[in-house]
């Protein structure tokens, strides 16, 4: 699947990112389509870097996660590890309110 990926990317003409993007594979900030491209090809045959790439994604000043359904295992953890950090599963909300909520830097509870 891995090889299928990096034919089908290799075959697209990728631009250099305009935000920082931080990879699955080496949990670190990628800054070039190449490395992204290998990123998204690649991290479907790796173990996911979570806590290193919210780590870096924190120490870059983000504070605001919102985690794409199913599930809300992740905003869960990034609430226990990073304080000062707002968490929000669009799964259990929409995902009109996560663009609200990222539009104004607050994180309402939902019920």
């Amino acid at each position: 699947m891995a090889d299928t990926l990096t034919k089908t990317l290799q075959a697209l003409q990728l631009h250099e990112p305009k935000l920082i993007y931080v990879g699955n594979v080496t949990g670190r900030a990628l800054r070039t389509a190449e490395a992204i491209s290998e990123d998204l090809a690649t991290n479907i045959a790796h173990g996911v870097r979570w806590h290193d790439a919210t780590t870096v994604l924190t120490e870059f000043g983000c504070r605001l996660f919102l985690e794409m359904p199913p599930g809300h295992v992740l905003t869960e953890l990034g609430r226990e590890a990073f304080s000062g950090v707002r968490t929000l599963a669009v799964g259990e909300t929409s995902f009109t309110h996560a663009l609200l909520v990222a539009a104004k830097g607050k994180v309402q509870k939902t019920t």
